[in-house]
């Protein structure tokens, strides 16, 4: 038999390990279940994307642009291939609009979450330069009525958390981050949040990234949602006061794979960037393994 000194001090470590976890180290990393092809036979994951193949819009609801494409090479733009073919997206010079797809969660599953994990790959290409800012993919409730487009968020109408870029730095870097429309924002437009934990969120041209986003929505009327964005599996920025709604009616709608450079600017050049082996899952996901 164990003696009560022994049973006191495995108890206290016990205590001591789950005490000192914190919100953003509770997760499952289901990357273990990698090689990606096998995470389509994981239960918690709802979409796993390659762009293989060109039907793969068919999951997607969204106009085709001729500006979009699946790329195996291209020397021009240094690309790099991280798993055969990618998603390669270009914003025309003197244009706003690059695409923007939705994953409709209704559609395709028939409910809608309360909390989702969103991971992508991102590669800025050799043009990537950007005037300013603009958006990127993420994850929303709009409901196509609100929550976008200077159309804010009442609690009741929708919300939105898509990713975002920023104008490139002196070093070369871009900036990423959230663009959020939520109850308590300042103005008009969604907030724009920096991913700057350990300065994660400032991205190389002609590098992979892997990026990621969570979303769990609040309490109605209470303040303890939560945002977090990862960075080639860290943690790049985390908020757990957020209140997206006032009204357990409003759920997650939609994965948004977006790309829109402005506000009211425009690019000075086409500006390329690729997407890669996209995962919508129910639990944390992460980075590919080797």
């Amino acid at each position: 038999m164990l003696s009560g000194a022994l049973i006191g001090a495995l108890v206290g470590l016990f205590f001591a390990l789950v005490l000192s976890t914190t919100p953003a180290d509770v997760k499952k990393d289901t990357s273990e279940h990698l090689p990606e092809k096998n995470l389509i036979d994981d239960p918690n994951v709802l979409l796993v994307e390659g762009f293989e193949s060109e039907d793969w819009s068919d999951r997607w609801t969204g106009k085709t642009r001729d500006r979009v494409n699946l790329i195996g090479t291209s020397d021009e733009l240094l690309f790099e291939p991280l798993q055969n073919k990618a998603l390669c997206i270009n914003v025309v010079e003197g244009t706003h609009y690059g695409a923007s797809y939705r994953y409709l969660f209704q559609e395709q599953l028939g409910e809608e979450p309360e909390e989702i994990y969103f991971r992508y790959y991102l590669r800025f290409a050799a043009d990537w330069d950007p005037v300013k800012g603009g958006k990127l993919p993420g994850i929303g409730g709009t409901y196509g009525r609100a929550a976008y487009a200077g159309i804010t968020s009442d609690g009741y109408n929708g919300w939105s958390s898509r990713g975002l870029f920023n104008g490139q730095r002196d070093d070369g870097r871009t900036g990423i981050g959230s663009y959020c429309y939520h109850v308590d924002q300042a103005g008009k437009y969604g907030d724009s949040w920096p991913w700057r934990i350990d300065l994660l969120g400032y991205l190389e041209n002609n590098r992979w990234y892997c990026v990621e986003h969570y979303v769990q929505l609040n309490t109605p009327m209470k303040n303890d949602g939560i945002l977090r964005g990862w960075v080639d599996g860290e943690l790049a920025f985390e908020r757990n006061d957020m209140r997206w709604r006032d009204t357990a009616d409003l759920k997650i709608d939609c994965v948004w794979l977006e790309v829109y450079h402005g506000g009211k600017w425009k690019p000075e050049t086409d500006n390329h960037l690729f997407f890669d082996n996209v995962v919508i899952s129910r639990e944390y996901i992460g980075p590919m393994k080797p």
